[in-house]
């Protein structure tokens, strides 16, 4: 049994109980002297001049003997000697307990007589030796491996401690038992809370309690993401590159960890050295704990939009609603997939959605690889999600959960996915137990509002073509992570005039960017850059792309050059487009004053170049706008199996018109969606001509709205 000296009154065998005002002073720590007469007076006596007098006890620990002894066995401290050396709890233990030693090592903890759990290392002449700890081993001596032991390299021996010579080196005997416990024994450690851990502590061992919300294996280390109540911390175990470390942990589990503080890429994280697994009890403690201090942290602070408008006004709560859910998909370490649509409007809110994921990540300790794997952008080239890419969404999400560990991820649809065109793969989505955050401006079904977890339209709160889903999505970056504001502030202009807003939303929106410097005439180049970029990379985000033709965190000449570079050349290219495709085009004038202009695009266009029909069809319209100033203007972009529609003076509401051909012409197959005023659908292709006829029928039925464009 080893005696020491008492830890809690450093062996003086009393402790300071309490520190009360001086009562012959009063505090002031003089007992006479005379206002302006420069004597200061004389100490008290009681207080040596302090104001205060300490009232000392005897220490609780030791009761006042100075010393204290250690268990024999498990090494806890006992205020009392034994006869046995154990303490109580050793004593009424029926099976024998052996001892897991654990980081942080101190050998000065193993006693003699001690059974430690321990892996054969070699065997040399002198004796077997095994390793109780890392970089600490025992030598069994020959003598004592009889011929009932027969080890294989790194099979697990319990042994008993028979010596510890001068210089600290253990010597043991091998035992066997049929049952027995296992208990930790670790050096002191401290234990502390993530909000403790500093860059200035660098090299600490330290311990703490967490639940596992993610782990990550990467080529590598295995990256296990951590939270408590005050915060999270990325934590790196290390076996072989590539190999999982701590196979038995698992997502969710609360653990108390042990380990090294470190930097990983300038980012403070903890080199794990060990988990311990907690029980159930304290777990779910620590786990409401953890779900409150989560809940309140992933909750967006109240900012100001970027301009005064009462339709944002009222989206305020669904925009809210939705940075939330994506602040707490990141400090959980559920992956998060964007998908946006294809253009520029939906490229602005995709980009700036997922740059300020990435800024909270980052401020979160998720690395670069863990980012890579965690957070997805995919641009949608239809205005709906379609079947083909929402099975290769969960394909991947599935297989990444299998290979990574992952969660399954948080669906964020940006600039489409309001219509039922999307319901089918949506319910793919939702069999799976996952959620749905849709931030959209086309006009909404009412099956997509019932079935998604978060729906944000302008629609639902009487707004109608005054916002784009790039200003949505550039003022939903902002909620999730307000310090982006400067970078992205010129964005909602960018997205405006792509999509051709109206309203004095717009007009706002445009006199931040000029106050960035940003003209006009700038930013609809830099939208046609986008838009051209956009089209070339087809299924790729083209993230450090878009930094560029956006000038965010980017050499300003590359920006400069490259948005005029591309803007520019586009503008040519769409020149020569719509010059090419005029003479095509066929015009008529319908019984209710409508210009109706028509143009096969499938025909007289290039098949997979730029622009695509749906672009070509808005420049031939904006061609004859311009023509017919005082006209209601109809273009139809055809092709085999589709028609795409852009007016202007004519009262359409274009969804409510393909739900009347669905019920008027169901043999047609028509689906389609879009605004009021613009959209797109398809039909079968052997119906062309009647749908073609019903809609043009439909149209000669329509008033105008003359005053309204002129």
């Amino acid at each position: 049994m080893l005696k020491a000296k008492c830890p809690k009154c450093k062996g003086e065998g009393t402790i300071i109980a309490e520190k009360m005002t001086c009562p012959t002073c009063l505090g002031i720590g003089k007992t006479s002297f005379s206002l302006g007469s420069g004597d200061e007076g004389l100490a008290c006596e009681k207080c040596q001049g302090k104001g205060k007098v300490i009232i000392q006890s005897k220490c609780p620990i030791c009761n006042g003997s100075k010393t204290v002894y250690y268990c024999n066995q498990c090494n806890k401290l006992m205020k009392n000697q034994t006869s046995t050396g154990l303490c109580l709890n050793c004593q009424n233990r029926k099976d024998p307990v052996v001892y897991s030693l654990k980081p942080p090592i101190d050998s000065q903890l193993v006693r003699k007589d001690m059974h430690l759990l321990s892996r054969v290392e070699s065997v040399k002449k002198m004796g077997v030796f095994v390793k109780v700890a890392p970089d600490t081993n025992l030598l069994i001596h020959s003598k004592d491996v009889t011929q009932d032991y027969a080890w294989d390299i790194g099979e697990e021996v319990i042994v008993k401690v028979s010596f510890i010579n001068d210089k600290g080196k253990f010597f043991g005997v091998p035992v066997t038992f049929k049952k027995f416990i296992v208990e930790s024994m670790r050096g002191k450690v401290r234990k502390l809370q993530i909000k403790d851990l500093k860059p200035n502590m660098m090299g600490s061992f330290i311990g703490l309690t967490a639940k596992i919300v993610s782990i990550t294996q990467t080529p590598g280390p295995t990256r296990f993401n951590l939270v408590d109540p005050t915060g999270s911390i990325s934590g790196a175990a290390f076996i072989k590159p590539g190999e999982r470390a701590f196979p038995d942990f698992e997502e969710d589990m609360v653990v108390s960890v042990f380990g090294e503080i470190n930097t990983h890429r300038e980012i403070i994280q903890i080199e794990i050295s060990d988990m311990e697994q907690m029980d159930s009890k304290k777990s779910n403690v620590l786990i409401d704990e953890i779900e409150k201090a989560i809940d309140k942290k992933a909750t967006p602070e109240k900012i100001d939009f970027l301009i005064k408008s009462p339709i944002l006004d009222k989206l305020r709560e669904g925009l809210t609603s939705a940075a939330k859910r994506i602040r707490k998909a990141i400090l959980t370490g559920q992956p998060i997939i964007i998908r946006n649509h294809a253009d520029a409007d939906g490229t602005v809110a995709g980009f700036a959605v997922q740059l300020a994921i990435i800024k909270l990540m980052e401020q979160e300790g998720y690395d670069s690889d863990t980012i890579r794997i965690r957070l997805k952008r995919l641009p949608n080239k239809p205005p709906f999600y379609d079947a083909i890419d929402v099975t290769k969404d969960l394909d991947f999400a599935l297989a990444d959960q299998i290979r990574f560990g992952d969660k399954l991820p948080l669906f964020v649809c940006l600039d489409f996915g309001s219509s039922t065109e999307s319901l089918f793969p949506y319910l793919q989505i939702k069999a799976l137990d996952l959620e749905i955050l849709v931030i959209d401006h086309h006009f909404p079904d009412k099956e997509i509002q019932e079935l998604v977890d978060i729906h944000v339209n302008p629609y639902f709160v009487g707004g109608g073509y005054e916002l784009s889903a790039g200003m949505l999505g550039v003022e939903l970056a902002r909620i999730i992570y307000p310090d982006i504001h400067e970078e992205i502030i010129h964005l909602p202009a960018i997205a405006g005039l792509m999509d051709r807003v109206e309203g004095q939303e717009i007009i706002e929106y445009i006199k931040l960017a000029e106050k960035k410097g940003y003209s006009v005439d700038d930013l609809r180049t830099i939208g046609l850059a986008i838009d051209f970029e956009v089209y070339q990379l087809r299924f790729s985000e083209g993230f450090n792309t878009m930094k560029i033709l956006f000038g965010i965190e980017t050499n300003q000449e590359w920006h400069s050059r490259m948005y005029n570079l591309i803007g520019n050349e586009t503008k040519k290219l769409l020149e020569t487009s719509v010059k090419d495709s005029l003479p095509h085009s066929k015009k008529k004038v319908l019984t209710n004053g409508t210009l109706l202009v028509t143009i096969d695009v499938e025909l007289y266009t290039h098949r997979f170049t730029f622009p695509n029909p749906g672009k070509l069809t808005g420049l031939i319209f904006d061609h004859y706008c311009s023509k017919n100033e005082d006209k209601a203007v109809v273009t139809l972009g055809e092709g085999p199996d589709f028609l795409i529609l852009r007016s202007k003076g004519l009262l359409i509401n274009f969804p409510e018109v393909v739900k009347l051909m669905q019920k008027e012409i169901p043999e047609a197959g028509v689906e389609g969606g879009g605004h009021e005023v613009v959209g797109s659908l398809k039909f079968y292709e052997g119906e062309r001509n009647k749908v073609k006829t019903f809609f043009v029928d439909h149209l000669t039925k329509l008033k105008t709205n003359i005053e309204k464009v002129k």
